[in-house]
């Protein structure tokens, strides 16, 4: 199988006073979360890979052509 890269973006959250890891996949628009980082990027692997086998033809074709996401914090 081909390897395709895909952006990821994860940020660390609490919900109910515990920590969790959040991990949005920016070019399928899916998430998912894990207790660890480590968890967190198995479980998106996971959904991503589940995704393309249910919806592989819907991927966007002109990712490719756009520039990575930059991210960074803002202090207002």
């Amino acid at each position: 199988m081909e390897k395709k890269p895909f952006d990821i973006v994860i940020n660390e959250e609490f919900v109910n006073k515990k920590k969790i890891f959040v991990v949005h996949c920016l070019d399928l628009g899916i998430a998912s979360q894990g207790h660890t980082y480590e968890e967190a990027l198995k479980n998106i692997k996971d959904a991503i890979l589940l995704y393309l086998e249910e919806c592989s033809e819907e991927i966007p074709k002109q990712q490719k052509e756009l520039m990575p996401p930059m991210a960074t914090r803002l202090f207002l």
